[in-house]
Formats: C-alpha cells, structure tokens, sequence
C-alpha cells in the first residue's frame, strides 16, 4: 500500500510541476514587453557635438569658445608639438581644448587668463601665427 501511496504522490508532484510550467509560460507569451531605447553612441555624439561648434561658422563658435576654428586648430598643433596635450582612447586634443574653453569661457575672467596664455604661447612661437 505504500507503494500506491508514493507512486500517487510522485505522480501528483509531476502534474503540478506540469502544470505550473505550462501557466508560466502561457504568463509569459501573454506578458508585454517595453522596447529599450536603442544605446547611444556617446563617441558620435560628441563628434556631432564638436562639429556643430566649429562648422556653424566663425561668429558661434567665438560665442562659444571666444576664438575662432582656425585658432583652434593651431592651438591644438602647439600643444601637439610640445607634447602638453596627448589624444587619449576617449578623448582627443580638439576635444580637450574645446571642453576646457568652454569651462574657462563660462567666467569672463578667466576668459582674459586664457586670451593671456594664448598671448604668451604667440611670443614664443615666431613661426606661427595664433592670431
């Protein structure tokens, strides 16, 4: 008799197990899922970001880093061919020095501390022109 007794009882253990799968998965199939937004690729967008800065022409991006593209550039081949600034995995030289203007830039103090500097770097480089 204790035979029956636990076969009935695997047997029942079975079913529920069976049918509790079989509820789970009809939950899940009926369940609805939200889309995740698509990831974003920062690197690109702080390519847009850079370019929309300097392409917009010369007036926004002296609103926005007080000097223009051309300056830039050649600031940023100084600082290149002194070895003061060095491309990294994530960020490049133009970056850096856009992102530091726009920091400095925020005061209008430090606006002359970075228009002296450049001033300075224009002493030392006769070959040169940053202005």
């Amino acid at each position: 008799m204790d035979s029956k007794i636990i076969h009935a009882a695997c047997m029942g253990a079975a079913v529920t197990v069976i049918v509790t799968g079989v509820a789970i998965i009809k939950q899940e199939r009926n369940r609805i899922y939200i889309p995740r937004e698509p990831r974003i690729n920062a690197i690109a967008q702080r390519e847009f970001y850079i370019d929309s800065i300097l392409n917009r022409g010369d007036r926004h991006c002296v609103e926005q880093i007080h000097m223009k593209p051309v300056i830039l550039y050649r600031l940023c081949d100084v600082l290149t061919s002194r070895d003061l600034l060095r491309s990294t995995q994530n960020v490049s030289i133009r970056e850096q020095v856009i992102v530091f203007l726009q920091i400095v830039g925020q005061n209008k103090r430090f606006v002359l501390l970075v228009v002296y500097i450049i001033g300075l770097l224009k002493l030392s480089i006769v070959t040169l022109e940053l202005f």
